[in-house]
């Protein structure tokens, strides 16, 4: 997949997930399913939490992020295998850290994080779309759970997040 490809998949999968927030009642968006389990809110709130430091660090010169976290020279690993290698990670007992994790009691409204969470995808994609295809191909970042991989990895890791957190959306609101 290439930049362009990516940024229309990040749209419409987080515009999906938006759209099903959306669809919820007040109720059912602030519902617990059950302790340790996140309601509808909390998903929202952590992809939100989870897509503004990418916004961040995407928009830092190369330079900088290559003098932080450098380069690999290797092939990047399809949509597919990061997502088998996410889905070790999760099995193994991984969990978001500290930083990406919710409150327990969200206290903005789904307007105000559906806003901010496609604000924040259009700024992630712009960032996107201005890297050259070397550097989106080869500059590398850490990932909490799977370590340093290249931003072309990450943003794959963003579409199958936005999946993920779906499905548990989806477990949050019919328990």
């Amino acid at each position: 997949m290439n930049q362009v490809d990516i940024t229309k998949e990040l749209v419409e999968k987080y515009s999906e997930f938006v759209q099903r927030i959306h669809q919820l009642s007040e109720e059912a968006y602030r519902f617990h399913p059950s302790p340790g389990k996140w309601n509808a809110a909390q998903h929202l709130k952590h992809l939100v939490l989870a897509v503004q430091p990418l916004v961040y660090v995407y928009t830092l010169p190369v330079a900088a992020i290559e003098a932080k976290f450098g380069r690999v020279e290797r092939r990047n690993q399809t949509y597919e295998e990061l997502k088998a290698a996410y889905l070790v990670k999760l099995k193994e007992g991984g969990k978001a850290p500290e930083p990406f994790v919710p409150q327990e009691e969200i206290t903005e409204s789904k307007e105000e994080l559906t806003e901010q969470l496609m604000a924040l995808i259009s700024q992630y994609n712009a960032a996107i779309l201005k890297l050259a295809k070397a550097d989106f191909e080869s500059l590398q970042i850490p990932h909490p759970l799977l370590g340093l991989i290249t931003l072309k990895e990450m943003a794959y890791n963003a579409s199958y997040h936005v999946e993920h957190h779906y499905n548990g959306l989806q477990l949050a609101v019919s328990s």
